[in-house]
This record gives structure tokens, sequence and C-alpha cells, in this order.
């Protein structure tokens, strides 16, 4: 038995812990790195709709769920990709919230937000297309506790 640990004492004693340490200081570096991310990455949300109307003066009525309302604000960017042909890739037209229903002088209905096109207007033709509206920027930690809020709830 003696024979054997003081091998092993030796084997140790021998042994070195530099390849042990550099994988532990590359783990640590990619796991600050990760949780970095985690916490200040932007993240945007954003709501979409596919029913909107032009307007005689190239503004575009957009209709939402009456619960997701609350949360556009005038100024907020928006975008209304419209497919011309199917062989291409969307055009992305950018645009602003103009107007939304809780303001006491327009005449908006409650589903509804108007969207204002910053780029040029928009080109013959067009009938369909989806508005997204940026709604907020968050962390992927927060959307992360989000869930589990909601997982929790149910």
């Amino acid at each position: 038995m003696a024979i054997s640990f003081s091998r092993s004492m030796r084997s140790l004693h021998g042994d070195s812990f530099r390849p042990s340490l550099a994988t532990l200081i590359v783990a640590s570096i990619l796991i600050a790195a990760w949780m970095a991310w985690l916490v200040f990455a932007p993240v945007t949300l954003y709501e979409t709709s596919q029913d909107w109307q032009v307007q005689r003066d190239g503004s575009l009525i957009v209709r939402f769920p009456a619960e997701t309302i609350a949360r556009f604000r005038p100024g907020q960017p928006a975008t209304l990709a419209i497919q011309a042909d199917p062989n291409e890739p969307p055009q992305q037209l950018k645009a602003i919230v103009a107007d939304i229903p809780s303001r006491t002088q327009n005449r908006l209905a409650s589903d509804t937000v108007k969207v204002t096109l910053l780029s040029n207007a928009l080109p013959k033709g067009t009938s369909g297309g989806e508005v997204k509206i940026e709604v907020e920027r968050v962390s992927p930690l927060t959307l992360i506790t989000r869930a589990s809020g909601q997982l929790a709830a149910r």
C-alpha cells in the first residue's frame, strides 16, 4: 500500500496544473462575456399589423388589438414592409407614429394609430404589407424574467 501511495504523491507533485488553470480562465471569460451580453444587449420588441389603409394625405391608419394601443406614443419609429414582387425581398419604408387615439383633438377610432411615412410616398398599386412599430428595447435578461413570471403565473 505504501508504494502505491508514494507513487501517487510523486505524480501529484510532478503534475502541472497549467492546462486546468488555463481552461478555468477561458471558461470564466466566456461566462463573463455571456453575462454581459445577457444584461446589456438590446432586444427590440415590435407590435405588427397587416390591417392598414392609406389616407388622402399619404399617412396610414393602422389597426391594432385594443390591448396593444396603450404601448404606442407619438414619435415612435415604425417600418412598413411592402412585398411588390414575390421573387424579391420586401421593400422597407421608414415611418413614425404620428397620432394615437387617446389624444382628445383627433378623430381616430380606439383601435387605430396614424403612421406617417418618412420616405417617399407608397409605390402605386401597393395594397398589402406589414406595419411594425417599435414599442420597447429591453435586455435578454428582462425577457427571461418576464417569461419566467408568466410561467409562474400559470
